[in-house]
């Protein structure tokens, strides 16, 4: 017979349930509004019912209900919408990055000018037409004193224009550094409070309870992770949640391996991601792969080439000046200041710092060999220059050679000096391995750079000039070949007028000159009427000087900018589309 109670036990027990229903509808209520919350729902089954089948049970029709209890309360949540959600994490948060970065980077080369007067502007391209406008002015009136003036005023212009924007980016990357030591911060207090948060869901679980709100807390702070680096998350094991970087394990448990920041000497001190076995941190993804790239790619390079400008520049306008004559009747004369490398003249250097010369850092070399770009050379062979090979043969005019040079892999300039003799430059190095505007290797089993240029004593790999090995000018270059030591690390940082020709005007050299004892080297000037001299400077303008003698300043600048802005372009759309992917993805 039932109990006269079982109808107040069935109602007491479906009061309490549905209670409990209410009171989780108002616990999602509350939290409408809350980060990284999740709704609740109460899963509501029968209670165990009388006279489940036996022999002792009353005979009676059916079983007999007892009402409803909870049997759990589950978070609404999509496993696998969630995976996806990490997964495109890491795409936003690369692109957020760079799209940051890459407009800041942009507005570098929109700044108005480095002075307080909006007429005066300052844009790189700008300063140096000016500047070599001031030259062609000069070269109408070598006589003139304003005119001189002019030139040195425009050369201060376009040598503040060239620091400022060298600057500009050195801040930029100076910032992304910052922000990379802030997101490692960030990531390693995160993935501490997910280890924390793993345990005590652990004790949660072990007692049968749903810890729900803290597996919302613990996915939150996983959502942000993910935007930082390429997380990967594995769900295999119910008991125990397991977070990995690429195939690194980054939390298992109440275990966390955090990042390691580390300072690169090779790379002006900049920090390093590793983990604490010494392993170096590939990033595939993330905030931390977008600055990474951000600092160590795009601003560096950026910061090359304005390097280059600025080496190349000076080589050539001092090239031209110290060859001229000024009005005062000197010669020899640089217009800019050149820091090399190294103080020893023969180009020898410590690259190592152990105490002792290991290596040999020239920027530029040039034959003893007066040459004329129309003549065939006669002579077959293979040159290395910079670990690439380069044929010729004998029907190739040395214009023909030298286009050759200039349009491999080399990375160098190849031309014809104004004493006509071949020259070989360096450019800055784009893998990042090796030191900028170094030559590196140059080898001839042929005739081409030793009897012919006159640059090399002898052919063959044993007596290849290497910038690994001390006292290379003095073995392996012919007597009589001149040379020019590397620059001084970033030399678009203190470009600058040389101080004598900023106190008098009367050092800059316009004039050209003669050779009146037949050393080769001009010893009188052709007066102070001639302006030759500042004409050759004026028309460097012109020239196809840069990247491989393929493009002249102009084209230069206009390449620097529009690569600027593509990319720019690129970083923004990435952005926008991870956006609306991430956004889609959180309203499913």
């Amino acid at each position: 017979m039932i109990s006269t109670f079982h109808g107040i036990e069935m109602g007491k027990r479906s009061l309490v349930t549905h209670t409990q229903a209410m009171n989780t509808t108002g616990h999602n209520l509350n939290n409408l509004n809350t980060e990284g919350y999740s709704r609740q729902v109460v899963k509501m089954v029968e209670f165990e019912p009388l006279y489940v089948p036996g022999l002792n049970r009353e005979e009676t029709a059916g079983m007999i209900g007892e009402g409803v209890i909870t049997a759990s309360i589950e978070r609404v949540r999509d496993e696998l919408l969630d995976n996806r959600i990490i997964f495109e994490g890491r795409n936003l948060g690369y692109h957020e990055m760079r799209n940051k970065y890459m407009h800041q980077l942009e507005m570098v080369y929109a700044e108005p000018s480095v002075y307080n007067d909006p007429s005066m502007r300052n844009t790189l391209r700008t300063s140096f037409d000016e500047f070599m406008g001031a030259w062609s002015n000069l070269a109408n009136q070598p006589e003139e004193k304003a005119a001189r003036t002019v030139v040195i005023e425009k050369a201060n212009i376009l040598t503040n224009s060239t620091n400022h924007h060298f600057n500009q980016i050195t801040d930029i990357r100076n910032n992304v550094d910052m922000e990379i030591k802030d997101k490692v911060r960030e990531f390693n207090e995160t993935i501490a409070k997910i280890a924390h948060l793993n345990e005590r869901i652990a004790k949660s679980e072990a007692i049968k309870d749903s810890p729900n709100d803290l597996y919302d807390q613990r996915d939150l702070l996983i959502d942000r992770i993910s935007k930082m680096a390429d997380v990967n998350i594995s769900r295999e094991d119910k008991d125990e949640l397991i977070l990995y970087v690429g195939a690194k394990m980054i939390v298992q448990g109440n275990k966390f391996e955090p990042i390691e920041l580390r300072p690169m000497s090779d790379n002006e001190g900049y920090v390093d991601l590793y983990w604490r076995d010494g392993e170096k941190i590939a990033l595939r993804g993330g905030e931390l792969a977008g600055l990474v790239d951000m600092r160590d790619v795009d601003l560096k390079t950026e910061q090359k080439k304005i390097n280059s400008f600025a080496v190349n520049i000076t080589d050539l306008v001092n090239e031209i000046h110290k060859d001229g004559f000024a009005a005062n009747g000197t010669t020899g004369n640089r217009f800019f200041v050149e820091h090399p490398f190294t103080t020893d003249p023969t180009g020898n250097f410590d690259a190592n710092r152990d105490g002792v010369d290991e290596s040999t850092y020239l920027f530029k070399i040039s034959g003893k060999n007066e040459l004329d770009l129309k003549d065939k050379i006669g002579i077959r062979g293979t040159m290395n220059i910079n670990g690439t090979s380069i044929d010729y043969y004998e029907t190739e005019t040395l214009n023909d050679v030298i286009k050759k040079i200039n349009m491999s892999d080399a990375k160098v300039n190849a031309f014809l000096n104004p004493q006509g003799k071949l020259t070989i430059k360096a450019d800055y190095d784009k893998t990042n391995t090796n030191p900028d505007f170094v030559l590196r290797h140059i080898e001839d089993n042929g005739l081409f750079l030793t009897g012919y240029a006159g640059i090399l004593a002898n052919g063959g790999a044993a007596e290849a000039f290497d910038f690994r090995t001390v006292n290379e000018t003095a073995n392996k270059l012919v007597q009589g070949t001149a040379w020019s030591i590397a620059p001084l690390t970033n030399p678009a940082a203190y470009m600058k007028v040389e101080a004598k020709i900023l106190a008098d005007n009367a050092y800059i050299a316009t004039a050209g000159g003669i050779d009146t004892n037949g050393d080769g080297i001009k010893d009188l000037s052709n007066g102070i009427g001639d302006s030759s001299t500042a004409h050759k400077i004026g028309s460097i303008k012109e020239n196809r000087v840069m990247v491989g003698m393929s493009l002249t300043f102009s084209e230069y600048f206009e390449d620097i900018i529009s690569s600027v802005g593509a990319r720019a372009n690129e970083s923004e759309k990435g952005f926008k589309a991870q956006e609306l992917i991430m956004a889609n993805l959180e309203n499913v």
